[in-house]
């Protein structure tokens, strides 16, 4: 990943966009850092509104879905040394699947994709596959 602020920004942006394209059913593509905050994300053009509002909420990162999410990752992190190194977190709503993807060695930059009635298992290998 590049290193420069810009560049990383603009490597982490075209991942999501890269991502939102990849099929009809992925309703949003976003990249957190370790503290919750969104620093890239991007919204299908159709969806009109986040399911959760908090998830726009800028001034309160961690009162999102992304930083529950990235409390879930860190939480499994504990059980690498046994089970190795975690690929991604999945879990499975009634009306979103969301898909958290560590992204740096350091724990620092997770992958958030929120997933509408698509399945997410043939998804994610297709994800990882642009990631590579």
């Amino acid at each position: 990943m590049p290193s420069d602020n810009s560049e990383e920004i603009d490597f982490l942006q075209k991942l999501c966009n890269n991502i939102l394209n990849t099929a009809k059913h992925i309703r949003f593509a976003g990249i957190i850092n370790d503290e919750g905050k969104l620093l890239v994300g991007k919204y299908r053009p159709d969806i009109k509104a986040p399911f959760i509002k908090g998830n726009t909420d800028s001034e309160h990162p961690k009162a999102t879905s992304f930083y529950s999410a990235y409390e879930i990752l860190a939480l499994q992190r504990k059980f690498q040394s046994d089970l190795g190194n975690m690929k991604f977190q999945l879990t499975e709503f009634d009306r979103v699947t969301l898909v958290s993807i560590p992204l740096t060695a350091e724990y620092n930059r997770f992958l958030c994709i929120s997933i509408d009635d698509g399945d997410a298992y043939q998804l994610i290998p297709k994800i990882f596959d642009m990631m590579t």
